[in-house]
């Protein structure tokens, strides 16, 4: 017997996303000087997309668009394929990282004590503080910084501890797994591991109004291998930027709002719209601007599933402020199951994609006429309950429309008790589909009672969220399709007593005349059927005058 732990439907067509800054202007920074790529990206073998590894054992970081072949199922964690990670320490919400790209050197690697490597920034910046990315390979480490100035004064940071990219706090990012590059072993680290961390570096008042040039880093010491992978600041500036983006979209189209800050700029706003992960610099030409006082933006005629990356700065007249992203995505449906929590069913004999349960949640979306599914996201929390433990969930997200399921069953991690969140995006489950499409999450426990409770885990109520991105279907040429819609057809032809008229609702009269001209029969706004038993049996003229003005004829038969 084991030993556990005591237990301490809306409908919406449109995206948001909130980004609060507060004071701060936090800014990933532009630098070079990496050493090595340890990140496995692309179709092929880890080996092909990297030099290096991150632990001196073999193993690499992916990103999620990483596949073996093309045919392989698509990965549900990794780094963001945009290398763009959003940190997770609550202290500094909003603040940024951006990766190097993937296919280059991404990491700064020190692999011996002593050994030395030097960052340098695209643009020197001046800031109130520095954010440091990095992992510490095969065991915890530590690192001195120097912060270089341009008026080659320097400030330095001695002794900073950076976890093993196993298990350590105050990390940016978690459950990003990871590939072994000798056998390309895939492991997914169950949500939690491994992972990057966020260490500040607070920049002296007297030096806060320097330009940083360069940041120099050593190991010191022994212990696993440090991985620098990026910075952040918070940047001063007297033209601060706009806060608190949020994001409304539609099929083809979205509406951004903002929050001026404390001293709104006199000019008004620039902004950029972009596919691409790539940020704009100080000299970037702008999209467009927004006149002053004006806090929101529409933007129409986009391509629907796009997401796209705005990136929004003020205008103080002759100085421009920092650049601030919001990303949304357009052409999105999302549907929360609001009908309470949901039960998990005792299973300790194995799980794969085909177990059922008899007590899923089960939703589902309808997808406007036009318009088709191309991909599905889905998040959700399960919660322990008496003396269940996190790592005893077991959940799938099926289609069951077209019976469907996800590629792997999702497992919590912990044996303790709490609650684990899910979030898996890009999932092709219910791809192509039209109509109303329904889903299932099937959810179990493997310690605890019998059949379908709530009394050790559940899903809680609220948290499950389908979100499906629409990808408009193909459609007719505009005047393909209005002849079509104009074609007019009598049938049967020869006919008895009844005509059918296809496209009726199109014509404004119908007239019938025989061979010699004489009209023996005229109809105004005919329906889609016509009794004509009253004729004689004979050789006929039907005309129709259209809506439009236009006039069609055709020879019917009366038998």
């Amino acid at each position: 017997m084991k030993t556990k732990l005591l237990p301490v439907v809306g409908f919406l067509v449109s995206s948001m996303f909130v980004n609060s800054l507060q004071a701060q202007e936090y800014q990933p920074i532009p630098l070079s000087g990496f050493n090595a790529d340890v990140i496995a990206n692309g179709v092929g073998t880890s080996a092909t997309s990297t030099n290096n590894d991150v632990d001196g054992v073999s193993y690499n970081f992916i990103s999620r668009d990483f596949q073996l072949t093309a045919t392989s199922t698509p990965l549900t964690y990794g780094l963001p394929t945009n290398g763009i990670i959003t940190t997770a320490a609550a202290s500094t919400a909003g603040l940024q990282y951006q990766l190097a790209p993937y296919s280059s050197n991404n990491s700064l690697r020190l692999e011996t004590a002593g050994s030395t490597g030097t960052l340098t920034l695209s643009t020197p910046t001046a800031a109130l503080g520095l954010y440091m990315l990095a992992t510490g390979g095969s065991g915890a480490c530590t690192v001195d910084v120097t912060v270089n100035f341009s008026d080659t004064t320097t400030q330095t940071f001695t002794g900073l501890s950076i976890s093993d990219w196993y298990g350590g706090s105050n990390y940016a990012i978690q459950g990003i797994g990871r590939i072994n590059r000798t056998n390309d072993n895939l492991e997914s680290g169950n949500g939690t591991n491994p992972r990057l961390y966020q260490i500040p570096l607070a920049i002296s008042a007297a030096n806060q109004s320097k330009l940083i040039q360069s940041i120099m880093v050593t190991k010191t010491g022994t212990g696993g291998i440090p991985n620098i992978f990026a910075f952040s600041a918070d940047l001063y500036t007297s033209c601060p930027a706009p806060t608190n983006f949020t994001s409304t979209t539609t099929m083809n189209g979205a509406s951004i709002n903002w929050t001026a800050p404390s001293t709104a700029p006199s000019a008004g706003y620039q902004y950029y719209l972009t596919t691409s992960s790539t940020a704009p610099t100080a000299t970037t030409t702008p999209t467009g601007s927004v006149a002053a006082g004006t806090t929101s933006l529409t933007l129409p005629g986009l391509q629907t599933g796009q997401t796209y990356n705005l990136w929004v700065r003020s205008n103080c007249g002759t100085l421009q402020g920092f650049w601030k992203m919001t990303s949304f995505t357009t052409g999105q449906i999302s549907v929360t199951y609001t009908a309470g929590d949901i039960n998990t069913e005792y299973n300790s004999t194995g799980l794969d994609t085909t177990s059922t349960t008899s007590c899923p949640g089960t939703m589902s979306i309808t997808i406007p006429a036009g318009y088709k599914i191309n991909s599905t996201s889905v998040s959700y929390n399960m919660s322990t309950a008496g003396n269940g433990w996190m790592s005893e969930q077991k959940s799938i997200l099926v289609c069951s429309t077209n019976g469907n399921t996800e590629s792997a069953i999702s497992s919590g991690s912990g044996s303790n008790t709490g609650t684990f969140s899910y979030n898996r995006t890009g999932l092709a489950l219910a791809n192509d589909l039209t109509g109303t499409v329904n889903f299932d999450l099937r959810t179990w426990r493997t310690y605890g009672g019998s059949g379908c409770s709530p009394d050790y885990n559940k899903v809680d109520n609220n948290t499950w969220k389908v979100t499906v991105t629409l990808a408009a279907l193909p459609q007719l040429a505009t005047a393909e399709t209005q002849n079509k819609t104009k074609e007019i057809s009598a049938y049967p032809n020869p006919f008895q007593n009844v005509l059918n008229i296809k496209n009726h609702e199109n014509i404004r009269k119908i007239t019938i005349t025989d061979f010699s001209g004489i009209a023996v029969k005229s109809i105004d706004k005919p329906s889609s059927s016509i009794q004509l038993s009253d004729l004689k049996a004979g050789v006929y003229i039907l005309t129709s005058i259209m809506n439009d003005g236009s006039v069609k004829s055709m020879k019917i038969i009366k038998k």
